[in-house]
């Protein structure tokens, strides 16, 4: 008996989607329509929250960098790497 020619497994695929729009329908269903409202509420609240989460670590990073850093007068670890360089150099 003879193979069939379309046995063998092929690299590709095929998908296809399709929807319909019902005008109107959400909008007449008031479960539907809450649970849009759900949605497009929590994404709003989400990207509210991050960013007040940035401008909170903005704000603490200026903080740090005016309290600590610009106050330093001298910085121990740098200096103790620049004195054993000009030790080994001599």
């Amino acid at each position: 008996m003879a193979k069939s020619p379309n046995t063998t497994p092929s690299k590709w695929s095929v998908k296809a989607h399709y929807s319909q729009k019902y005008p109107g329908w959400i909008e007449s269903n008031p479960f539907v329509s809450s649970l849009f409202d759900m949605v497009d509420e929590a994404e709003k609240k989400k990207a509210k929250e991050q960013k007040t989460e940035l401008d909170n670590e903005l704000a603490w990073i200026d903080y740090v960098e005016s309290e600590f850093i610009q106050k330093m007068l001298t910085y121990p670890e740098a200096e103790a790497i620049l004195n054993k360089i000009k030790k080994d150099i001599k």
